[in-house]
C-alpha cells in the first residue's frame, strides 16, 4: 500500500511516498479514544481540549520500544552531541538554565515505565529532558504529539515606559496591539475579538502578567540560554517577517497546554476592566489524513525493517542549515514610515541627514548571496556613510553564507570564521583515513579534504593532522571552505566602510549561522551591537545558539558508519554535531561560543511606537552609530 504523507509548517510542504508492509489489527484503544478528535478534524473544526487530552493519553506505552528509544537517544547524544559533557556544568554568569546530566536523566526516565505510564507521558518527559539544554539545535519531536497547533488567537507584546522622573519602568502589563513585539505591556492583536486590540493585560491566570510570561519563558522555551531572549520569544516579533513557530510561544503552542483555557484580566480604553477567558483553538497542522496516519494508523501497522524518517518541516535537518528547517512567513508587514524602501524587506535608507542605510538579513541561504552583494553595492552607490545590520528574527542557514558575508565586508582579514571541531569515535577514524587516502571531495563530516585548518586556512597534511591528539575531539580545528561560486562573487569587491561604520541590531533571536555572523563581526572586527527588548535592566545577548552545526541521527550514522542508524518509533531527534570556538588576536582558541555569555554593547527597549515600526529603532541605532547618544 502506498501512503502519501504531506508535511507542512508555515506554508512549506514536503511530500513523501513510502511503501509500507501492513498487518491489519483490531482497532486500538487509541483509535477509539480519539474518535471525537477525529470527528472534529474531519469536519475541519477545532478539537475540544478534553477530547484531545483523552486521545493523547490513551496510547499505551510499549516498554520495549520506549527502552530502545532511550537507548538510541543516549547513544547518539553521547557519541556525537558535542555538548554532552559540558551540559553537566553550571551555567556561566548571565545565562539562565539548569545543568543537565543527560545520561542520568535518561536512565531515570526508564524507571518511570509502569502500568499507568502512557506513551504520551514518555514522549513528553523525553522531550522535556532535551529541552532543558536550552540548545535550539537540539530537540526531539514526536510526529503525532507535536503535530497539533494550540492557538489563543492573541498576540502579546511588552514595552518599557519612562516616568516623569525619566526613570525607565517595565510595565507589569501585557497589551494587545496590531503587529509588534516588545518587553511587557500588552495584546498585540486579537484575531477573535478586535475590540480587545490595544487593551492591557494586568493578570494572566490570576498572576501578574509580566511574571507569568517570565516564568513561561524560563521554564518552557528551549531556544536560548538567555532568559531575556526567551522572554522576547514568548511574545510577538516587531519585525515585518513573522516567524510564528519561534515567537508568541505563550499564545501559540505545539505541546498540549496544562489547562483548557487561560483567563486574562484586561483593562481597555473603551471597555474598562474585565476578565477574558480564552479557550485554545486546536487543530492538526496538516489535516485529518496526516493525523490519522501519524497518530492512529501507526498503531495498527507494522512497517518494513527500514526506518521511515518522517520529519515535519520544523525538524527536517540538512547538513549545514536551519534555513530549510524554519521558514519565514510574510503574513503581515510592519509599518516602515521613517525609511525609504530600496528593496522591500531587505534594504532601506533612513529618511534623515545621517546617510545611514539598513540591511535586513532574515536568513542565510546561498541563493541570497547575490542579493547581499547587491545590497551593499547599492548602499555604496547612494553614498551611504553608516550601515545598520538588522539581524532580528533570523533563524540561521548555511554556514558558508556566514563566511561569505564576513569576507564581503572585510575581505582582507583572515581567518574569516570561527574554528570548529567534532567528536571522534574509534569507528570514524578509518573513515577519515580512507577519505584522505583516496583524496575524496565528498561532502562529509569526517572528510579532512573538504575543510581547512585553523587559523590560516591551510589544507590538512594528513589524516592524523585532522584527527589530532585531543581525546574524542579533532585537534587542529577546522574551517568551512567557500564554494567556487561564492569566491567568484567576492572577486573585485571593495567597500569603503570600516568596523566603526557598522552596527548590528537584533532582538536576540539571531540564531545558528546568524549567531556566527554577529559574533564574528563583534568579537573579531569590533562591530558594535544593540539588543532590543528582553527584561528591564538585565544585560541581553544579541545572538543565540551559535553551536556550530545541526544534524539528524540517520545523517550522522550514515557519515560515521554507525551500526545504529536512527531513533526508533515516531520520535525525530536533532542535535549539535559541531562546536564553535572564539579566538583572540593571536589566533589562540579560547571559549566555546555556545556556553559564552556575550551581551550586546548597547540596549534599546520597545515602546508602543517602535514595536509597530522598526524604522524607529533603526533611527535610534543610527544615533548610537554616529555617537550622538551613548548606550
Amino acid at each position: 500500500m502506498k501512503i502519501i504523507q504531506v508535511y507542512s509548517n508555515l506554508n512549506v510542504y514536503l511530500i513523501l511516498f513510502v511503501t509500507l508492509l501492513v498487518i491489519v489489527l483490531p482497532p486500538s484503544t487509541g483509535a477509539i479514544s480519539c474518535s471525537k478528535a477525529s470527528s472534529a478534524l474531519k469536519k475541519n473544526k477545532s478539537i475540544k481540549y478534553n477530547d484531545l487530552k483523552e486521545c493523547l493519553e490513551s496510547f499505551p506505552l510499549d516498554a520495549k520500544l520506549a527502552t530502545e528509544t532511550v537507548d538510541a537517544v543516549l547513544h547518539f547524544l553521547s557519541s556525537y552531541y558535542v555538548f554532552f559533557d559540558r551540559a553537566k556544568e553550571n551555567p556561566p554568569s548571565g545565562f539562565t538554565y539548569q545543568r543537565v546530566d543527560l545520561k542520568n536523566e535518561l536512565d531515570s526516565l526508564r524507571k518511570k515505565f509502569k502500568s499507568n505510564y502512557s506513551d504520551y507521558d514518555f514522549s513528553t518527559d523525553l522531550r522535556n529532558i532535551i529541552f532543558k539544554l536550552k540548545d535550539g539545535h537540539t530537540s526531539i519531536t514526536n510526529l503525532c504529539y507535536q503535530g497539533f497547533s494550540y492557538d489563543q488567537g492573541l498576540s502579546l507584546y511588552s514595552v518599557v515606559t519612562t516616568d516623569k522622573e525619566k526613570k525607565k519602568k517595565q510595565s507589569s502589563l501585557i497589551s494587545i496591539i496590531i503587529f509588534g513585539l516588545g518587553i511587557a505591556k500588552g495584546v498585540f492583536e486579537d484575531t477573535v475579538d478586535s475590540s480587545n486590540n490595544n487593551c492591557e493585560v494586568i493578570e494572566i491566570g490570576g498572576k501578574p502578567a509580566l511574571q507569568t510570561i517570565k516564568d513561561f519563558a524560563n521554564n518552557t522555551i528551549q531556544y536560548s540560554k538567555d532568559l531575556s531572549v526567551r522572554f522576547n520569544m514568548a511574545l510577538a516579533p516587531s519585525q515585518q517577517y513573522f516567524l510564528r513557530q519561534f515567537f508568541q510561544q505563550f499564545t501559540l503552542r505545539e505541546d498540549l497546554p496544562e489547562t483548557s483555557s487561560i483567563k486574562y484580566k484586561l483593562t481597555c480604553p473603551k471597555k474598562g476592566s474585565f476578565t477574558l477567558e480564552r479557550k485554545w483553538k486546536i487543530t492538526y497542522k496538516d489535516g485529518y489524513d496526516v493525523f490519522s496516519y501519524n497518530c492512529l494508523q501507526q498503531n495498527n501497522e507494522t512497517t518494513s525493517s527500514d526506518k521511515i524518517t518522517k520529519l515535519t518541516s520544523r525538524d527536517k535537518i540538512t547538513k549545514s542549515t536551519l534555513s530549510n528547517k524554519f521558514k519565514t512567513s510574510k503574513s503581515k508587514v510592519s509599518k516602515i514610515a521613517h525609511a525609504k524602501v530600496i528593496n522591500e524587506g531587505s534594504l532601506y535608507l533612513l529618511n534623515d541627514k545621517s546617510k545611514s542605510g539598513v540591511v535586513v538579513i532574515s536568513g542565510e541561504q546561498s541563493k541570497d548571496e547575490d542579493d547581499l552583494k547587491y545590497s551593499f553595492q547599492e548602499l555604496k552607490k547612494n553614498g551611504t556613510k553608516k550601515i545598520i545590520l538588522d539581524l532580528s528574527n533570523n533563524p540561521g542557514g548555511e554556514i558558508t553564507v556566514a563566511l561569505f558575508l564576513t569576507s564581503l565586508l572585510f575581505s582582507s582579514k583572515q581567518p574569516n570564521s570561527f574554528p570548529t571541531d567534532i567528536i571522534i569515535n574509534n569507528f570514524t577514524i578509518p573513515k577519515i583515513e580512507n577519505f584522505f587516502k583516496t583524496k575524496s571531495t565528498e561532502d562529509d563530516y569526517y572528510n579532512p579534504n573538504v575543510f581547512l585548518s585553523f587559523p590560516f586556512g591551510s589544507h590538512f597534511n594528513s589524516s592524523s593532522d585532522f584527527i589530532g591528539t585531543r581525546k574524542k575531539r579533532t585537534s587542529n580545528l577546522y574551517l568551512n571552505v567557500l564554494t567556487s561560486d561564492e569566491k567568484k562573487l567576492l572577486k573585485n569587491v571593495s567597500f569603503p566602510w570600516t568596523s566603526d561604520d557598522i552596527i548590528i541590531i537584533t532582538n536576540g533571536f539571531c540564531a545558528s549561522a546568524c549567531a556566527l555572523i554577529s559574533l564574528f563581526l563583534s568579537e573579531i572586527h569590533n562591530v558594535r551591537t544593540i539588543a532590543v527588548g528582553g527584561l528591564l535592566d538585565d544585560q541581553m545577548s544579541f545572538s543565540t545558539y551559535p553551536g556550530g552545526e545541526i544534524a539528524s541521527p540517520n545523517e550522522v550514522a550514515s557519515s560515521a558508519g554507525d551500526k545504529i542508524t536512527d531513533v526508533p518509533g515516531k520520535n525525530a531527534l536533532s542535535f549539535t554535531v559541531r562546536e564553535a570556538y572564539g579566538f583572540d588576536k593571536n589566533n589562540t582558541v579560547k571559549d566555546v561560543l555556545e556556553y559564552s555569555y556575550k551581551p550586546a554593547d548597547c540596549r534599546l527597549y520597545y515602546d508602543e511606537k517602535n514595536a509597530k515600526d522598526p524604522s524607529l529603532l533603526w533611527h535610534e541605532a543610527s544615533k548610537i552609530l554616529h555617537n550622538e547618544v551613548k548606550c
